[in-house]
């Protein structure tokens, strides 16, 4: 799939080559220039449009900045393309040999910057992380959780773009004022594909935040304090507060490691992601966590209107010979830092209830020996905690069955409970399996959990990644890999069931908030009077239990 992506890229630039090697030389430096233009405008106008016109708190946000940078380039282009053919409405003759091969390798250029303006503008729009195949910068496993190329196109349209207008905003079209494209938005192009929607749900958290609904405090340094294991001495850190309306759908402030950044005003800036953070917790202090993993995230805590965030950088970056960040960029805006303070971050954070960081052990739970999980298995066929009936339940497939209804097949979004009294013959009360089979539901939920899947606690189970398969073990040896799960979220509850299709890894389950305010149970489907043993993930067991698939119960 990816390389169909790029297939289809370079088969729209070879397109506009063609077109403009066809209407000549002179006619495709014309359009050529156009495109520049366009292209410079559209840059200039960018910011001002979307923190002033589009950024009002509402799910708009998510889209505003792709859409206003294309269409800015779209609006700016028609005007200087008919602007060009009332001031030049006649052509250059040319010979016939110049005209096409000229023509084709001006339109090249051109073609090769519309698609990189395409490319970027798309990039700044909420979707899946992944395109046909295709993530160019991505947090990753292999990475311990940071930003990395995991793609490169074979013709780089976004990067050559980037470094096209990059130079310009330093030369030739240079702004007036003392901001430039150049110094002041490094890395265009890694954030379009694909940091800017390297979120929760892969790509379903929000990309964009208005400035309202949060405030970003002043910059502080620490040369002693380590933002890592591996990182030496020195670390940047910075307070954001966020009210209700940068929250994810109203319920829940989620922030990835990718969607923020501090950077330098350099020629060629430096860029550091943050590598720990501090959040508040349900009942407690605040405390330390890192993002080296691809499901930890910084979180508010659920009910609260709104939440103080501290992230800390590494200092590397930035040595006193190029001078400290002076730029903050979180969720799409950028804010101007002034010369950082001084302080021990570690007392500052003791000070707040913060004083250690929440770190996984380096060896496997329990001094080494595998957690008995029987606790977190459970024999029943429960939608817990919803309760449907067949008139709610339309995103499902429903069947009747001696019993009851089930569930066969689906995805839906649902209310907790239910204030109406359901009658037996409407009630939904379970997942469909075949006959001498039985429903398994397997807590995986994170922090408080025995069951260690995300590698909260054990490095060893960190570091099996995400890409192998989550799988009960049965004493004979069979494995069995989930079918569905019932995700309970603050206000709502997310049901997915497909008895056809197994999840094959644990990254195409929802991943959680480190944090751990929210459940997420595994729907297994197993033969009846199987003896479960334990859980794996790939071939690794994590869990042991000593438990007899019958007698299932039903709500």
């Amino acid at each position: 799939m990816n390389a169909l992506f790029n297939i289809i890229v370079v088969a729209f630039i070879l397109l506009i080559a063609y077109w403009w090697a066809n209407q000549g030389l002179f006619s495709a430096i014309l359009h050529c220039i156009c495109v520049i233009i366009a292209g410079a405008l559209a840059f200039a106008f960018w910011e001002p449009v979307v923190l002033g016109y589009l950024l009002k708190g509402s799910s708009f946000d998510n889209y505003s900045w792709g859409m206003a940078l294309g269409i800015l380039f779209f609006l700016f282009l028609v005007i200087t393309r008919v602007a060009s053919d009332l001031l030049i409405p006649f052509d250059i003759p040319l010979p016939s040999m110049a005209n096409t091969i000229g023509g084709g390798i001006v339109g090249f250029i051109a073609g090769v910057l519309t698609i990189g303006m395409a490319s970027i503008s798309c990039g700044f729009i909420q979707g899946p992380t992944e395109l046909m195949g295709f993530i160019g910068w991505a947090r990753a496993a292999d990475s311990q959780g940071a930003p990395k190329q995991l793609n490169q196109m074979w013709i780089p349209t976004a990067n050559i773009t980037e470094d096209f207008y990059r130079r310009l905003s330093l030369g030739g079209m240079s702004p007036s004022g003392k901001y430039a494209l150049a110094t002041h938005y490094p890395r265009l192009a890694e954030t379009a594909l694909s940091l800017h929607r390297d979120t929760f749900r892969n790509g379903d958290g929000r990309v964009a935040i208005a400035p309202k609904d949060i405030t970003v405090g002043s910059l502080t340094y620490d040369p002693t304090y380590h933002a890592s294991d591996s990182a030496p001495p020195g670390s940047y850190a910075i307070d954001v507060t966020v009210t209700t309306g940068g929250y994810d759908n109203g319920e829940q402030f989620i922030l990835s490691c990718a969607q923020a950044k501090l950077s330098n005003t350099k020629q060629k800036p430096d860029v550091a992601y943050p590598t720990l953070f501090v959040q508040p917790m349900e009942g407690s202090d605040p405390r330390i966590f890192s993002f080296d993993d691809i499901g930890n995230y910084a979180t508010s805590v659920p009910g609260e209107q709104d939440v103080k965030i501290t992230l800390i950088f590494p200092a590397t970056l930035f040595p006193e010979s190029k001078g400290p960040p002076s730029i903050f960029f979180i969720k799409g805006l950028r804010y101007g830092l002034t010369t950082p303070e001084t302080i021990d971050l570690a007392k500052h954070f003791a000070s707040e209830g913060g004083s250690e960081i929440v770190e996984q052990d380096n060896t496997n739970p329990d001094g080494g020996f595998v957690r008995d999980i029987s606790d977190f298995i459970s024999i029943e066929n429960s939608l817990r905690p919803v309760q449907l009936n067949t008139n709610n339940a339309d995103t499902l497939s429903i069947v009747k069955v001696e019993g009851g209804n089930r569930v066969s097949e689906g995805k839906g979004v649902f209310k907790k409970g239910s204030s109406v009294t359901i009658s037996r013959e409407q009630r939904v009360n379970g997942f469909f399996h075949p006959k001498d089979t039985e429903v398994v539901l397997v807590d995986v939920s994170r922090r408080d959990n025995g069951i260690d899947m995300w590698g909260d606690r054990s490095t060893a189970f960190k570091n099996l990644g995400k890409d192998v398969p989550i799988q009960l073990v049965d004493s004979r040896g069979k494995t069995t890999k989930p079918v569905g799960y019932i995700w309970e979220r603050k206000n709502d509850v997310e049901i997915f069931f497909k008895s056809t299709k197994p999840f094959q890894k644990i990254s195409e389950l929802p991943l959680q908030p480190s944090s751990g305010e929210q459940r997420l149970k595994l729907v297994f489907i197993v033969p009846r009077n199987s003896e479960i043993v334990g859980i794996m993930m790939g071939k690794q067991l994590i869990g042991s239990c000593n438990k007899t698939a019958n007698n299932g119960g039903i709500d």
